[in-house]
């Protein structure tokens, strides 16, 4: 029997084919700004064979006839040697037919130089499915309900602090924050949102807050979101004047993402995939218990055991 000739083009193809032809951008089309770097030790520029930016963090793969160790160190070498300043997802994958493939796949966190490996390994995962490995991986477990509890009590604490989200509106704060997060874009760029210049002030009398900018990206990211799920009697109401009262919130930005940063990280994250735990139930809850008077409360929430 002849033997068949072993080609790196045939493993491109599965990778093609798998994922779509359009889907990730093929090494002659990835941008320079990308800053890779020819891994022949050369100072010229050097790519992987697929890239993607999907705005929250980025894949690169290498893929190889049959040498699958070449596969891996090759697509760890471009994880850690680019200029790209978010998290990557690193792919490598070898074989000539579907049913013999191997796969790795990495996680190479931003500002941090470890490569960690996914438990998953040697079948192809659709994009989703890499996303929630690629959550479980940088975010761990869900975590327990001590935790969850810790967590939203040192948020109420936060909130309490100064006074500057009123007692009956933390649980819609730390909703709308939920929500803000849902959102791609908003996830991507909160963290470099800036204070107004100085030449923003100077254009009004009124007082521009510190955070004006960042409540402002808040409350369009709810619009969004919830523009997006509502049925059509629900879009008769704005959701944005409901929330409006974020827009006086008045933190220092730095405590700000740090609030936003400690729900992204320890709640939305760990929780994204557990559809069955009620989180905003738990954290009205602990708000709801912290707050003022019962009286000036004016919710009134669902019993579990009506709930169950």
């Amino acid at each position: 029997m002849a033997k068949i000739k072993q080609s790196e083009t045939i493993t491109e193809n599965i990778f093609r084919d798998y994922y779509g032809a359009t889907t990730f951008i093929e090494k002659s089309a990835i941008s320079s700004g990308y800053g890779f770097v020819s891994k022949n030790g050369t100072n010229y520029d050097g790519y992987p064979d697929f890239f993607l930016d999907t705005g929250e963090y980025c894949f690169v793969v290498e893929a190889k006839a049959i040498n699958h160790q070449e596969a891996e160190d090759e697509v760890q070498y471009y994880l850690i040697n680019n200029k790209i300043r978010k998290d990557i997802v690193g792919i490598a994958i070898s074989g000539q037919l579907k049913s013999d493939l191997k796969v790795t796949y990495y996680l190479k966190k931003l500002d941090d130089s470890k490569i960690s490996e996914f438990s998953q390994k040697d079948t192809l995962l659709d994009l989703t499915n890499i996303r929630r490995q690629y959550i479980k991986s940088k975010y761990g477990e869900a975590v327990s309900t001590d935790a969850l509890i810790s967590v939203l009590k040192d948020l109420n604490k936060r909130f309490n602090n100064g006074n500057k989200i009123r007692d009956t509106d933390r649980s819609l704060f730390f909703s709308g924050l939920m929500i803000a997060l849902k959102n791609v874009n908003f996830r991507s760029t909160y963290k470099n949102i800036q204070s107004p210049s100085k030449q923003e002030v100077a254009r009004t009398q009124a007082k521009v807050l510190e955070s004006h900018n960042l409540n402002k990206a808040i409350l369009e990211a709810i619009t969004t979101e919830l523009d997006s799920k509502i049925n059509n009697l629900s879009k008769e109401f704005s959701w944005k004047d409901k929330f409006s009262f974020i827009k006086n919130v008045d933190y220092s930005l730095e405590e700000y993402k740090k609030i936003i940063c400690i729900i992204e990280e320890k709640i939305f994250y760990p929780f994204q995939n557990e559809e069955k735990q009620d989180i905003l139930g738990r954290a009205y809850k602990i708000f709801l218990s912290r707050a003022g008077k019962v009286d000036n409360k004016n919710i009134i929430l669902t019993p579990d055991h009506i709930k169950e």
